[in-house]
């Protein structure tokens, strides 16, 4: 049974040596983005990790290329929320020192109480977010070390990197992981090269990544289990190497404790809280483009995504199901309903337009259901409902059947 069905089987112990001692470490684009985001101390400490693996550490042609178009962007969006931060701790210094200075009563605070210095109060609130801003990474200096590290470990362009997106493209319409909830191929063509370079170094590959997406991970009952077995019977299949992968905070923990005075238990936790971060980024995302694009492409938007959350939560239940069984049945029966009161709510004319239109909402929707990021997905839900709720699109909310459908 574990031959024939090698990726529903978590690697025996020998395995996961194997993959930590022989594997290629491959980080993703979002985890090379995290540098510029840390400070001194955890970004040396992340990149003294990835050097621990010396010439096993290796860059597919498209993550180098997603980190170039990227790196900057990256720094940028970091120094603006400091600055959001900044603004809004002015905001509220006002309306504090308004609503303070409206107390009607005859002089209540005694000398001292600080009451009396809430501007002091926020000014050094605003002079500690200053601090912080002076001790960011210089991104050039990031951009040079990250250039550094894999100089000479950078894959080139594939040959038929044509060919590749279009397979990423049509897997993603079937819903082949990994990629099928991203617009572009991006992920297959990384997957893709990485199947192609453990087949030529006959070498294991440990892929780190900071997407928190069901394409990527088994994700069940809100928990994430580890990669989809799908992803390790596939490339096993096909390479006759190990393959698996981790989020970079549990990479960083296994480091610790493998190689000692590495990585501390604060870079772990800093690693952590950039997870959560981009995982309520992208939620919040999903949630925005998903209420823009369904007034642009839709008859009835909420109508529309009333139905759509729906069809996502089916999509849910099937692959924690699977298929042979009634009920399985059943819910395939459900999802083709709810396909033709979709399609016929779509303002797009021909059947390839509203194909490619419908595939795209539901990698919005699905990617906007609570319990499909892993248990992440709980420090970001407070986002995602703010958003519909100021749309009023509140049949979303959570525990509406006519929203998410019967079950769980």
């Amino acid at each position: 049974m574990r031959k024939t069905f090698h990726g529903f089987y978590e690697p025996t112990a020998a395995e996961f040596e194997k993959i930590w001692s022989e594997g290629l470490l491959v980080p993703d684009t979002n985890v090379l983005l995290h540098l510029f985001r840390f400070r001194p101390k955890q970004r040396a400490e992340v990149l003294a990790a990835f050097q621990s693996f010396g010439q096993r550490l290796w860059l597919p042609h498209q993550v180098g290329q997603e980190f170039q178009l990227n790196w900057r962007s990256a720094d940028s969006s970091n120094r603006g929320e400091y600055r959001k931060l900044k603004d809004k701790l002015a905001t509220k210094k006002g309306e504090v020192e308004s609503l303070v200075s409206a107390f009607s009563r005859y002089d209540p605070w005694p000398a001292g109480s600080g009451m009396k210095n809430i501007g002091g109060f926020f000014d050094h609130l605003a002079k500690e977010v200053d601090d912080a801003v002076g001790e960011l990474p210089d991104a050039q200096g990031v951009f040079a070390a990250v250039t550094d590290l894999f100089e000479g470990k950078v894959a080139d362009q594939p040959k038929d990197i044509e060919g590749r997106a279009k397979e990423g493209t049509r897997r993603a319409a079937a819903e082949i992981p990994p990629g099928y909830m991203d617009k572009r191929p991006g992920d297959y063509l990384i997957w893709a090269e990485m199947k192609q370079k453990a087949k030529s170094t006959n070498a294991p590959i440990l892929f780190i990544t900071d997407d928190a997406k069901e394409d990527w991970w088994l994700i069940q009952s809100g928990k994430t289990v580890g990669p989809r077995p799908e992803l390790r019977q596939e490339f096993f299949a096909e390479t006759g190497q190990l393959f698996y992968s981790y989020a970079p905070a549990r990479f960083l923990a296994l480091v610790a404790d493998r190689t000692k005075n590495i990585v501390s238990p604060e870079t772990v936790k800093e690693m952590r809280r950039a997870e959560l971060d981009a995982v309520a980024s992208s939620w919040a995302h999903a949630a925005n483009s998903l209420k823009n694009r369904s007034v642009e492409c839709t008859a009835e938007p909420e109508r529309f995504i009333r139905l759509l959350m729906r069809y996502c939560n089916f999509v849910g239940m099937r692959d924690s199901i699977g298929n042979g069984s009634d009920r399985a049945e059943g819910i395939r029966l459900e999802m083709e309903k709810l396909r033709v009161e979709l399609f016929s709510l779509l303002k797009a004319e021909t059947l390839e337009e509203r194909v490619g239109v419908f595939n795209e909402f539901v990698g919005l929707g699905v990617r906007a259901l609570p319990g499909r990021w892993g248990h992440e997905g709980d420090a970001a839900r407070s986002r995602l409902q703010m958003l519909y709720d100021k749309a009023h699109l509140s049949a979303i909310s959570d525990g509406s059947p006519s929203a998410w459908g019967p079950g769980d």
